[in-house]
């Protein structure tokens, strides 16, 4: 549909008004295209009747709209090379040992809220596929205990419950053993399946009476399907858009906000560029790029941004962070997975 040289007007006002955020003339363009100012025009009124490019004012330059950021995003979106200050700062902030995943989750986060300048996220593997991998239960006194699950990731999610009265060392001992043969070495979403199908016949076989049992095991293991996020300066966001209701409760919400995010991310696709008109994040920017989580799955970090921003910049280094979460996860594994050699041999 578009001329090459329609092309280039429209890479050049996307790239300039993403720097200045000052509308962009014909003769601005003039030192990149060879044409003179009248052919320039000529090509900018074609571009804003296309829908590529609006006016803000009668004598104003022309500035992207969102079908023309849309297009660029989909055509021409060519992530370029960083400054070398970028990068160096980049990888200083991740130049120590880490002894949590969450801190390096958290780290990235913050790092690309710093180099962006907007609210970013870190999601980890979805609930759903984490991996039991060991699971304990701690007594705290006569009258409560803890469960503490630890996951194929690393991570350790723990759940108070109250002991009832019926319940015994013995009984605690055989809930323990059932879950050890039977869960742990699952997924979090067989681990409810079975809740719903395996379990309550197995429960039959060594309590009487298996209903507050069974509520037992639902209770401990609920903490299994919500979700740890990672964000830095969400409240941001109210910089760059308007403060709507619902956003706001929104953000008030991690497991809400959680989920509006992996809506609007494509599961199957590495990188999600996606300009919202009317959805939970109406009138803004969601740029999502998953990462490897070496021998595990894939996380997600993301960045929210208003529509008229340097794409080609900002998706730059949404990637190196990504390389780099995958790079300094691969050493945690490698030192976790090492240790646990260790001991077991």
């Amino acid at each position: 549909m578009l001329t090459k040289r329609q092309q280039k007007i429209l890479n050049l006002i996307v790239g300039i008004y993403g720097e200045s955020q000052v509308p962009v003339g014909s003769k601005l363009l003039m030192e990149n295209i060879k044409a003179s100012s009248a052919t320039i025009r000529n090509d900018m009124n074609a571009l804003e009747k296309y829908g590529f490019l609006k006016k803000e004012h009668l004598s104003s330059g022309r500035i992207p709209s969102v079908d023309g950021y849309k297009y660029f995003i989909e055509n021409f979106l060519e992530p370029n090379k960083l400054d070398k200050k970028t990068i160096f700062d980049v990888m200083q902030a991740f130049d120590h040992d880490f002894y949590r995943v969450s801190d390096i989750f958290e780290t990235g986060a913050k790092l690309l809220t710093e180099q962006t300048g907007f609210t970013s996220f870190v999601l980890g593997i979805q609930p759903k596929d984490q991996i039991l991998s060991n699971f304990d239960i701690v007594i705290l006194d006569n009258h409560s205990a803890l469960a503490v699950m630890t996951m194929a990731t690393g991570i350790v999610k723990t759940n108070q419950f109250v002991l009832p009265s019926s319940l015994t060392d013995k009984s605690l001992n055989t809930i323990s053993d059932i879950v050890h043969s039977r869960l742990v070495g699952k997924k979090a979403i067989d681990i409810h399946y079975a809740l719903m199908t395996e379990i309550p016949q197995i429960l039959a076989k060594y309590f009487q009476v298996t209903d507050g049992i069974l509520e037992l095991f639902e209770d401990i293991f609920s903490v299994l399907y919500t979700e740890d996020i990672h964000v830095s300066r969400k409240h941001d966001l109210f910089d760059y858009t308007s403060r709507d209701e619902r956003l706001y409760q929104l953000l008030g919400d991690n497991q809400s906000l959680t989920y509006e995010l992996r809506k609007t991310i494509d599961e199957e696709a590495m990188r999600v560029i996606k300009i919202d008109e009317a959805g939970a994040f109406e009138n803004l920017t969601v740029i999502a790029q998953k990462f490897i989580i070496p021998y595990r799955g894939t996380g997600t970090i993301a960045v929210i941004t208003p529509i008229d921003i340097d794409y080609d910049k900002i998706v730059s280094i949404v990637d190196l962070i990504a390389k780099i979460l995958s790079m300094k996860l691969a050493d945690y594994y490698r030192y976790l997975d090492g240790n646990h050699y260790e001991v077991q041999r």
